[in-house]
């Protein structure tokens, strides 16, 4: 046998092409069908939240919502208060990927406060308006069940830790910067679980001008002009 021949020898015989898992060609369009199933009932139970209360809402409802059998909704989830974890856990893993996206700290670096402030207000009421059914609900439940507002209140100190690391740099160095960052958030929390709950005026949740009056008084309590 000469070690050095390109060709393989009796026996040994190679494919040019990597071994797959048949098994796992034949499950995939069962797992993407699958993954489109439970996406489609959390879509729509988004939906109705926008409109009725969670308890109102039964499991006839969301599947007749998409066209899917109680069978699809109960293969994916243990009941309706598996079916409100799932979705928010959908939403908080939406919250993680805008920070990501739109306050990432090398895109955020070049921006002015100003603007800084009025694109971090604008994606937390965006994210309020387009979860508002569920946070009301979780609200709502939070005084029987304090863990239902787990994962928002998870997700706001999230949102703080990210703007005190965006604006303790730009403060002077009172040692009351950071302090006064998580109050500013604070304060800007408080504003929008009012609105969800109460919808009061002069403005409301869905009103354009509620982000820019959010930055301007952050900005006006943290004397950063």
């Amino acid at each position: 046998m000469n070690p050095a021949s390109p060709f393989p020898q009796p026996g040994t015989a190679r494919s040019a092409f990597p071994a797959l898992d048949a098994r796992s060609l034949l499950h995939a369009p069962k797992r993407q069908r699958a993954r489109d199933t439970e996406q489609s009932l959390l879509a729509a139970g988004r939906a109705l939240l926008a409109k009725r209360d969670f308890e109102s809402i039964s499991v006839a409802q969301i599947v007749a919502a998409c066209e899917l059998s109680v069978g699809a909704f109960y293969g994916r989830f243990r009941d309706k208060a598996g079916f409100f974890e799932a979705l928010q856990a959908a939403a908080v893993h939406d919250v993680q990927q805008a920070m990501q996206r739109h306050l990432a700290p090398a895109r955020c670096a070049a921006l002015p406060t100003a603007v800084l402030l009025d694109k971090a207000m604008r994606l937390l009421v965006r994210g309020c308006l387009a979860q508002r059914g569920l946070l009301r609900a979780a609200l709502q439940q939070a005084s029987a069940r304090p863990q239902a507002w787990q994962p928002h209140r998870d997700c706001a100190t999230a949102f703080a830790d990210r703007m005190v690391a965006l604006l303790v740099p730009r403060l002077d160095d009172s040692p009351q910067a950071e302090a006064k960052v998580r109050f500013a958030m604070q304060a800007a929390f408080g504003m929008l679980v009012n609105a969800l709950l109460h919808d009061p005026l002069p403005l409301r949740l869905d009103d354009e001008d509620l982000p820019v009056q959010m930055a301007q008084l952050i900005r006006r309590y943290l004397t950063c002009d």
